[in-house]
């Protein structure tokens, strides 16, 4: 059986992921408008912009698989 902690455990690292993603989106949108359309390296410009919001996404994601492994596993 699931617990209660458990799950209120596996929402908050969902809303932390979330967060996590839309600040992501947030700043490659903003990487994006400062640069010109037409130069080849924009896909590594916006990636070098972002790199602080990319990992704290990967974190959260991690963080929020391991809860989820948690809930399939019933505790």
């Amino acid at each position: 059986m699931i617990s209660d902690k458990t799950l209120d455990e596996a929402l908050v690292e969902l809303l932390r992921t979330k967060k996590a993603l839309e600040a992501l989106r947030a700043k490659r949108k903003e990487a994006k408008v400062g640069l010109m359309p037409t130069v080849d390296s924009d896909h590594w410009a916006v990636i070098r912009e972002c790199i602080k919001e990319h990992s704290a996404a990967k974190r959260a994601s991690l963080d929020l698989t391991r809860k989820l492994a948690e809930l399939r596993a019933g505790k």
